[in-house]
């Protein structure tokens, strides 16, 4: 990465972590976009935000320590850690017949129209899911972290259903995303091997920013109600969605 590019990364890690600390997510989603639009590669880019977002995660897990729903979270976690080896394999049979800019649209096009339900049919939230959709959740969220490395939305949904404060949303969303790191971690070395390490480095060199960002963000994000809560999730999820299946057409 060349050294006049930092300052517009600082901006964007800044505004992407500042952004995840009001609402719980959408850190990757925003800073991804526009790291790729500075032309930076994405074996590089993966690798910086996996680092750059420690900070953000452990400042929001911190301040909203008190509210998070620990249960859920270690069932969730397990079941995401044990599902997202069988996307990778899946990755691996086939992309040598389907592109993975293709699956990447399949899977955008399927959260957006859960979205969409959502939006029309308007489900009251509840206090507690039958366990079949929280295993559904958390498996989707595993498989399909392994199979194009975004696994955020199914969690998302799973959450913006449950009848939970806006402080037990986003500690949730922190917590799950902090708990998946160390896979994640693995999976990249694993992929790309030393590489990694140089970007990875690069990530903890803006760390300072970007836990000032989440300290600021969380801070905006306690004057959200739950129902503007869900509403901002919703909109971020169905623009992660339609740019997944817009990406590949108008490249």
């Amino acid at each position: 990465m060349s050294p006049e590019l930092l300052p517009y990364v600082a901006v964007i890690l800044f505004v992407a972590s500042l952004i995840q600390g009001a609402v719980g997510f959408a850190f990757g989603l925003f800073a991804l976009t526009f790291l790729m639009l500075l032309g930076i590669d994405l074996t590089f880019t993966v690798p910086l935000l996996l680092t750059a977002g420690l900070a953000q995660l452990l400042v929001g897990v911190f301040k909203l320590r008190t509210h998070i729903q620990s249960e859920p979270l270690i069932k969730g976690t397990i079941i995401r850690h044990i599902t997202l080896p069988l996307g990778i394999i899946t990755l691996g049979y086939i992309s040598s017949t389907i592109e993975k800019s293709t699956i990447e649209q399949l899977v955008g096009g399927l959260i957006l129209a859960i979205v969409a339900v959502q939006i029309i049919v308007r489900p009251s939230p509840k206090e507690k899911l039958h366990p079949f959709w929280s295993f559904l959740a958390f498996s989707a969220s595993g498989y399909s972290a392994g199979l194009i490395a975004v696994g955020g939305p199914p969690i998302v949904l799973w959450v913006m259903a449950h009848k939970w404060s806006n402080p037990q949303i986003r500690s949730f969303l922190f917590a799950s995303f902090l708990a998946s790191a160390p896979i994640n971690v693995v999976v990249l070395y694993y992929v790309l091997g030393d590489s990694i390490l140089t970007p990875m480095l690069y990530g903890l060199a803006f760390s300072p920013l970007i836990a000032l960002g989440s300290h600021l963000g969380v801070k905006l994000g306690h004057s959200f109600s739950p129902e503007r809560l869900r509403t901002i999730a919703f909109f971020i999820l169905a623009l992660s969605s339609a740019s997944s299946i817009g990406a590949p057409l108008l490249h």
